[in-house]
């Protein structure tokens, strides 16, 4: 949720490098935030074990838990405790160059660049990302979007690709990753910032929790761009043969619908939908969704299921075997 608070352009922003630099810092300071499974409950390996973890927290039931230590930690409103540390280290100058992970952001980028320009058919979640934010950016400033997003590698990818430079423009499933919030929020977005282009990007599994929420949208007539990143399953979906398997109840439990026209149900609640299946079409979808002033619209991008590819993000893996998993 902190997203933008330090833009990702920024020289010193190293989110391109986060399991680097979690691993090897050996001072850390947390602010406004909590141990939880987001930051592997700062324990080893994703941290080191001669980690000093400074945590502030108005909670004084926060400070000490799982990897922090409770001698070092601050009990207290970061509004005031940023401030007097500032005030403590106007004496310490620090030469803001280039960051010591600047070689494994580069790295990292690269890659994912490569991925982005990799092309599929059917399109994969690298890919239609970048083509997603080209075409915005395209059509708008980066400040005018405001991003909401949930759904496991939906999400978790997205957050890699489309850039933000402003606090509060992303919102995404929060502390318990609790799937359904994404259409509520996108509504919330848009009373905040009915100025701004509210865009939910959206894992097929998420958007079937609150579907019916684009009726909302359409009775009030709010503009959302909803892009539906259906890969027929939850993380990943199912090979074509597995459907054909005793007519498909043989599909593991995390199996949804193929080629589901979340499109066309869309139609049925008053917004407009787009079917997608390749790069042409989502440039197209793009800029006709955009140009919508008084109606939602949903983008139902068909992208590779992986079912035969390892998950992008294993966000508990404790070991090198349970990344595996």
């Amino acid at each position: 949720m902190g997203k933008g608070l330090l833009p990702d352009a920024h020289p010193l922003n190293t989110s391109a490098a986060r399991s680097q630099v979690l691993a090897s810092a050996d001072v850390i300071l947390v602010l406004g935030a909590r141990l939880n499974w987001i930051l592997h409950f700062g324990l080893p390996p994703k941290f080191s074990s001669n980690v000093k973890m400074i945590q502030v927290d108005i909670c004084p039931e926060e400070v000490g838990r799982n990897g922090s230590d409770g001698s070092l930690g601050i009990v207290g409103d970061i509004n005031i405790v940023v401030p007097q540390i500032q005030s403590h280290m106007r004496s310490y100058h620090y030469s803001a160059g280039i960051s010591p992970f600047a070689p494994t952001i580069s790295k990292n980028e690269k890659t994912a660049s490569q991925k982005a320009q990799t092309k599929t058919s059917p399109m994969k979640y690298h890919q239609t990302f970048t083509i997603i934010q080209d075409a915005l950016h395209r059509l708008t400033t980066e400040d005018n979007l405001v991003y909401v997003s949930e759904g496991a590698n939906t999400m978790d990818i997205s957050r890699s690709i489309f850039t933000v430079s402003l606090p509060r423009q992303r919102l995404d499933a929060g502390t318990y990753a609790t799937m359904g919030v994404g259409l509520g929020y996108a509504i919330a977005a848009h009373l905040v910032y009915s100025d701004k282009k509210i865009i939910a990007i959206e894992g097929d599994s998420a958007f079937g929790f609150s579907l019916a929420e684009v009726e909302t949208m359409t009775r009030y007539e709010m503009p959302v761009m909803i892009f539906v990143i259906n890969n027929g399953g939850v993380y990943r979906g199912s090979a074509a043969s597995e459907y054909e398997i005793q007519g498909g109840r043989g599909l593991k439990s995390t199996a949804l619908g193929r080629e589901v026209r979340y499109d066309i149900m869309a139609e049925g609640l008053g917004a407009r939908g787009f079917l997608v299946k390749t790069p042409e079409e989502l440039i197209q979808a793009v800029q006709e969704g955009f140009k919508e002033v008084k109606r939602p619209s949903v983008i139902n991008i068909l992208i590779e299921p992986g079912a035969a590819n390892k998950l992008e993000f294993n966000w508990l893996a404790t070991t090198k075997k349970d990344a595996k998993l």
